[in-house]
């Protein structure tokens, strides 16, 4: 090949290696190192103060079940724990067509309060939440998955923050155990633990970027209805549409939710297979998020999210790139040496967390390619978790 092609091609793979390996540090080092001081500086400093009385909106608690009465009924006994006035709490539980008893069980408990919203067919988790809505009357909407159990004050924790009128969003704290100990499970454990933390700095500038499904609360007159054609990340969806309205998102630590990892690494894998699909999903209705006129929000949806989920598609630039330099030099030499051997140590499981990043990304790219696909609407893929039979 001539030489100044060849040198085309090296200056063009120098900037792909550089920029990649740039965004990469930046997803992974420098914006969770840099969050706690930019919370900080940018947090919201005059918030309303709840006032003497104590501020306690009507709540609907939403939670769509498909195949649950392994959990359900332990759910339902969570629920009727909950430190919240009874004339202020509806409590909506959806049955999307289940094939086991998980309806009976939510019927039987009609004269305590638990109503039983009940879809013809198995539709999906976003049809059922549409549905759920429908019946909704509380100011507040709590979500809230069948296998999350809620500490005794976490509703009242939850809805503290909207006495300011501008709050449309509070996401509580989901502490996640493994009780499988699974390889995957490991690692999703230790990754949630950081995740909860970033939240926790998002939430102190009022700017959290995507709930959690498990435990958040919503104004009702804010929901956002699911499209119901390609699946969605309802979580996500909600709370980022509330931000792209101009409410603001937090997060509370104190509001806390527990719930079991899945029992197979199979099954988180295809979890997160089906996460990165939603996500791409519907990937351009987030763009408005990276509005520059909102630059801190922007740089946060960039950094948390859009980096993150594009890493997989980064890591392959970065490898090739690498390859091509390799006559360039010592330091890509040994940095393609140190990348092959990162791989081998996470695909042999050697190091839990190495493995779950790994596959993870993995997931992430398939997730991708499979968002161009054809997509059977509705229905669930539900997967075996730690607290099933418990």
């Amino acid at each position: 090949m001539d030489s100044s092609v060849m040198e085309q091609v090296y200056f063009v793979a120098l900037v792909g290696f550089w920029v990649s390996l740039a965004l990469l540090v930046l997803c992974y080092a420098l914006f969770p190192i840099t969050l706690p001081f930019v919370s900080e500086i940018f947090k919201r400093r005059h918030k309303p103060q709840p006032s003497g009385q104590a501020f306690l909106p009507t709540v609907s608690i939403l939670i769509s079940a498909y195949n649950e009465e392994g959990v359900i009924e332990r759910k339902i006994h969570n629920i009727l724990s909950i430190d919240y006035p009874k004339d202020k709490l509806q409590v909506l539980i959806g049955d999307d067509g289940s094939a086991d008893r998980t309806a009976e069980i939510v019927a039987s408990y009609a004269d305590r309060g638990i109503t039983l919203v009940k879809a013809p067919k198995n539709a999906g988790k976003a049809a059922m939440l549409n549905r759920l809505h429908t019946h909704a009357t509380g100011d507040i909407l709590v979500f809230c998955d069948a296998n999350t159990m809620f500490f005794p004050n976490a509703v009242r924790k939850l809805v503290g923050p909207f006495i300011d009128k501008k709050m449309g969003c509070v996401c509580g704290h989901l502490i996640l155990s493994d009780r499988s100990g699974s390889v995957l499970g490991k690692g999703e454990s230790s990754y949630w633990d950081l995740e909860s933390e970033m939240k926790k700095f998002e939430g102190a500038l009022d700017l959290l970027i995507g709930g959690n499904g498990a435990l958040y609360a919503i104004r009702r007159e804010l929901y956002t209805e699911l499209p119901v054609k390609k699946s969605v990340m309802d979580d996500f969806y909600i709370t980022t549409k509330i931000l792209q309205k101009g409410y603001y998102s937090t997060f509370v630590g104190s509001a806390i939710g527990t719930e079991q990892t899945s029992k197979e690494s199979s099954g988180e894998y295809r979890r997160k297979v089906r996460i990165g699909r939603a996500n791409f999903n519907y990937l351009l209705s987030y763009l408005p998020l990276l509005n520059p006129f909102r630059p801190l929000r922007a740089y946060l949806f960039f950094c948390h999210k859009v980096v993150r989920w594009f890493s997989p598609h980064i890591f392959v630039l970065l490898a090739l790139c690498n390859a091509i330099l390799l006559p360039k030099g010592l330091f890509y030499q040994v940095f393609f040496g140190v990348t092959v051997f990162c791989v081998i140590v996470g695909v042999s499981r050697m190091v839990p967390h190495a493995y779950y990043f790994l596959m993870m990304n993995v997931a992430m790219l398939k997730g991708f390619f499979l968002s161009f696909t054809r997509e059977k609407s509705g229905g669930w893929a539900r997967e075996a978790r730690g607290d099933d039979d418990a």
